[in-house]
């Protein structure tokens, strides 16, 4: 048996930190293997400035990796959840998912908010997402939606640049200094993605090793939650070509599920919150229950 695991991860700062943070629970566990990382540029990497949308969805940030998976150049991948598609390539599987921290989005900005309604009217917003772009504007119609990519650093920046009144993240990413900046949790307002604020750990169907390696790993109540949301997406059609929210949680010992579909301009937001979710099904069952609601073609029309 090999000492070594090869460990495939994007170059970015966040998924560097979050490989590095991922191995640190493995060598604890595992003391006499030597983990080694293999950078993979992706095309989402490569394209920084057409739409997720036009480069193929959020799948772009995984896809070369996933090759190197099947061709067994590395042994696992760490990827951020929302990243990964809600159909693998036959022979992968996603073996673990890591202790979820926050899944929610924060509003990033120059200016001392404590609201959306401080916006001033018409405030220039920098997000990519459509999900967050519907939400936004169906609280604040009045709202510049200003698309934008780019690592974090690079977001932040476009604040000034592009003279954005606040951009949106998610909170998970958020390791680094933002002394200069206000954050607003837009917990309240904005229904997370799919697996946000997650990580998945995607390796060999057929790799027991590997597989049995990473059940050390795995936390049970966030696997159960992300699988559910997964569902829904996946009943769906769903990637970031979709304006869909979804988020599966603990409250009082019972597992519960909200999910929603919304037009990109706002205009209609379908929502079903706190769905009972300790019985399998939920996230097909809410996605239908969407699907019949909607007589608006949001999800046909996109």
């Amino acid at each position: 048996m090999t000492n070594k695991v090869i460990v495939g991860s994007r170059k970015s700062k966040l998924a560097m930190a979050q490989t590095e943070l991922v191995i640190a629970s493995f060598e604890k566990i595992f003391p006499d293997i030597k983990f080694e990382i293999k950078n993979v540029i992706t095309e989402g990497d490569r394209n920084r400035h057409d739409s997720l949308a036009k480069i193929g969805g959020k799948g772009v940030f995984v896809k070369e990796i996933e090759d190197e998976l099947k061709d067994g150049t590395i042994d696992f991948a760490v990827h951020s959840l929302k990243d990964v598609m809600p159909i693998l390539p036959e022979e992968l599987v996603l073996g673990a998912f890591p202790k979820r921290v926050s899944p929610y989005d924060c509003l990033v900005s120059r200016k001392n908010l404590s609201s959306l309604n401080d916006l001033p009217k018409g405030a220039r917003i920098g997000t990519n997402s459509l999900r967050r772009q519907g939400q936004l504007l169906s609280i604040r119609p009045d709202l510049k939606i200003i698309p934008i990519r780019g690592n974090i650093d690079t977001r932040l920046r476009k604040i000034d640049t592009e003279a954005l009144d606040g951009i949106i993240l998610a909170e998970a990413g958020l390791n680094i200094d933002l002394s200069s900046y206000h954050v607003l949790d837009l917990q309240n307002y904005i229904m997370p993605a799919v697996g946000q604020g997650c990580l998945a750990i995607e390796c060999r169907k057929n790799d027991t090793r590997i597989r049995k390696m990473l059940d050390q790993i795995n936390d049970e109540e966030s696997a159960y939650c992300v699988q559910i949301e997964r569902e829904f997406m996946s009943e769906l059609g769903g990637s970031c070509n979709f304006p869909i929210g979804g988020h599966a949680y603990a409250k009082n010992g019972q597992i519960l599920f909200d999910g929603l579909i919304a037009s990109p301009n706002g205009e209609h937001v379908i929502k079903e919150t706190k769905i009972p979710a300790n019985n399998s099904g939920v996230g097909k069952k809410v996605a239908d229950q969407l699907l019949a609601k909607d007589k608006f073609g949001i999800i046909e029309g996109e």
